[in-house]
């Protein structure tokens, strides 16, 4: 991140020994562990790889949603804080992780032998295949990764990402107000959204109550069912899951729907392409045919655009019927589907 040496920033990042990492082929990232699903990550941590504070996350509306340059300045000052505090003896970091390198993965280890660049995004395909691998994996509960606090009613601040703009659903039922800071989340102490998404993350699957702290004190929240669920289609993981939905697509916003008299929790999505001829293109699908029901289904709380719907409940070979949308016509594909597009 470039900056003038002598602005607010620039002064803060004189304050740190800085190291970039601009190839993930020699990471460990069982220390350095982020949603590797996102464009920057910035860790503030000790000689012990005692990590105080991560920086960096998205959420469904885009990839640069809670990256700013107020939000990064802050999360410096506060690393700074917590290190005074840390030399003080007045905050103990958790440990540091243990210790599981990038090239763990075999397509990074690929990568690495290819003599290539080893990229953020290739470590969460090398996750995700993981993920599939695991014993208990179920396709309805294992994929969701890095929850949105928003699922709990969480609306945060951009620039201070700690700070609740506008509470609603089980944030507000459990007492927390607009205005509030988030210091702890399960009893951890969170400095940015990334930190607060990186504990979510790491709550047991079976959990149905968490303790947040606020500088009001703390609050227990009823977790809403489905709270784990963000949009697959923009994860490594989404991408990987079979089968292929048979088109290539965007989810239509609230304002589309209105416009089109389809309800909000539709999984309306408009196909944007078709690479290859894919089954859903020889059933007669087109570029700009938005899909708004598969099987009679047109909503699902798993899924907020029809190719998770799709990849969630059918696999390959299974014949699904698609109802779409073309010029004000409603019309209908039938076709079998397929593990890959090609």
């Amino acid at each position: 991140m470039s900056t003038p040496k002598d602005g607010p920033l620039g002064k803060l990042q004189e304050k740190y020994i800085r190291l970039r990492i601009t190839n993930m082929a020699e990471v460990d990232i069982g220390v350095f562990e982020m949603d590797f699903n996102t464009t920057f990550g910035l860790f503030v941590l000790n000689h012990r790889k005692q990590v105080y504070l991560r920086y960096g996350a998205r959420n469904d509306a885009g990839a640069e949603t809670f990256l700013s340059i107020p939000s990064v300045a802050i999360a410096l000052q506060r690393g700074l804080i917590l290190h005074e505090r840390w030399k003080a003896g007045s905050f103990t970091p958790p440990p540091a992780g243990k210790s599981k390198m990038s090239q763990t993965f075999p397509n990074v280890l690929k990568t690495v032998r290819e003599n290539k660049c080893v990229h953020c995004h290739q470590v969460a395909e090398g996750q995700a295949v993981e993920i599939f691998a695991l014993a208990d994996f179920d396709k309805k509960t294992s994929p969701w990764i890095f929850p949105d606090p928003a699922k709990l009613g969480l609306k945060l601040k951009v620039d201070d990402p700690i700070v609740v703009e506008h509470s609603t659903g089980a944030a507000a039922k459990s007492g927390i107000k607009n205005g509030e800071e988030i210091l702890k989340v399960d009893g951890k102490t969170v400095s940015t959204f990334a930190d607060i998404q990186y504990v979510l993350h790491h709550l047991p699957r079976d959990r149905k109550e968490l303790t947040l702290t606020t500088n009001q004190g703390p609050r227990k929240i009823a977790l809403p069912s489905h709270w784990r669920v963000t949009d697959l289609n923009r994860r490594s993981i989404g991408h990987k899951m079979e089968p292929f939905p048979g088109f290539w697509g965007k989810p239509l916003t609230i304002g589309e729907k209105k416009k089109l008299g389809l309800p909000t929790e539709s999984f309306a999505t408009r196909a944007t392409k078709f690479w290859v001829s894919t089954p859903g293109k020889q059933a007669g699908m087109r570029e700009g045919d938005i899909v708004i029901a598969v099987d009679g289904a047109s909503s699902s709380p798993l899924a907020v655009n029809a190719q998770v719907y799709i990849r969630l409940n059918y696999e390959a070979g299974d014949e699904i019927t698609v109802k779409y949308l073309r010029e004000g016509k409603t019309r209908e594909a039938k076709y079998t589907l397929k593990a890959k597009p090609w």
